[in-house]
């Protein structure tokens, strides 16, 4: 499996955790009824933030639905949503802007009236009340994509939203940020559907998008596959796996899964080998110093990976899980630097 696979799965599972943590304020709050299959439903009013990000990677071809572990179902309805946009030469950004909008409504499944909310029906959770369409019209993957798709390209300037703003503007939920963390995932269903060619449609227009940037290969993809797929194992301190790490301790176990034993241990151990990276052109692989001074302890204090730029995993603190979270390469306080080879011992010849 990929790391990028591994990432995505592991997302995933991050969004049915948070998923399942609100049901359970919901239900303490007596809201429970308002629990919908593919998310929570719970009037919440607000806009949202319009991303400064408007384009999507435009998708890779090589990662197939059954990787991303959809059943025949899902694979089904994903497969009619792209299709009928492609029919209507919608560019790829509208492709992943209509799955990230089912991922979140139905996780890509035609629920049925009394399956939903009210009366919210299909992969969109489309109202008949809401003149979405009939009952009989919404029960229709087809009719559904069509019509999210008429209500997008009727948007001004929807191609200059971000994927979650672009598929709020057609729903209207009353999570109005919902729709962006499954941006990556729709991205990579999309990509495996146009690369099978299912349908007999063409690939859609290159438009939308922009090329995806290098991923890390070799010793150092390997390093951070193994990183990405610790998501969800939780935090202990001097730990270096594989069931906990600190945040040193992941840095060492991905890279001895990768075939290289460190000669550093600590973040601050790392940081003073590391070779300065400056900021805004660091690579997979590479190493994020903070937390300088914590603890009365001299250096930084914490170290995290990053996946892509803009991206990184880390085993966080005590009662925070190893995740996957976004960073600023302007943050305060954040150094880059990249581990020599003189730091590595290749476990072939390690003592």
């Amino acid at each position: 499996m990929s790391w990028q696979i591994a990432l995505l799965l592991a997302r995933r599972r991050q969004r049915r955790r948070a998923a399942a943590a609100t049901l359970t304020v919901l239900v303490a709050a007596g809201l429970g009824g308002l629990l919908l299959l593919g998310g929570i439903s719970a009037g919440v009013s607000g806009s949202s933030a319009s991303s400064s990000q408007q384009e999507v990677d435009c998708p890779v071809a090589g990662i197939t639905l059954t990787q991303l572990q959809l059943d025949a179902a899902q694979s089904a309805n994903a497969t009619t949503i792209v299709t009928v946009g492609q029919q209507q030469n919608i560019p790829t950004k509208g492709l992943v802007v209509a799955i990230a909008g089912a991922l979140q409504e139905s996780s890509l499944r035609n629920l049925a009236p009394g399956q939903g909310d009210r009366d919210s029906i299909g992969l969109f959770q489309m109202r008949p009340s809401q003149d979405w369409g009939t009952t009989a019209q919404l029960e229709d993957p087809t009719y559904q994509a069509t019509k999210f798709y008429s209500v997008l390209t009727a948007i001004v300037n929807w191609q200059s939203l971000s994927v979650n703003d672009a598929a709020q503007a057609v729903l209207r939920s009353g999570h109005p940020l919902a729709y962006g963390p499954h941006e990556q995932e729709a991205t990579q269903i999309v990509a495996a559907i146009t690369a099978a060619g299912t349908g007999g449609a063409s690939a859609p227009p290159a438009t939308g998008c922009t090329s995806p940037g290098q991923v890390a290969s070799g010793p150092v993809g390997t390093m951070v596959q193994v990183a990405v797929a610790q998501i969800g194992k939780p935090y202990v301190w001097g730990a270096t796996g594989p069931d906990s790490f600190d945040c040193s301790g992941l840095v060492v176990y991905a890279w001895r899964q990768a075939g290289y034993q460190l000669t550093v241990r600590t973040s601050e151990e790392m940081y003073n080998v590391a070779v300065p990276v400056p900021a805004g052109q660091e690579q997979p692989g590479d190493l994020i110093f903070s937390n300088w001074g914590e603890d009365g302890v001299p250096g930084p204090g914490h170290v995290q990976i990053v996946v892509t730029p803009g991206t990184l995993v880390e085993a966080p603190r005590p009662g925070l899980d190893v995740r996957e979270t976004p960073y600023s390469d302007s943050e305060s306080g954040v150094t880059f630097g990249r581990l020599p080879s003189s730091a590595m011992t290749p476990l072939s010849t390690a003592g």
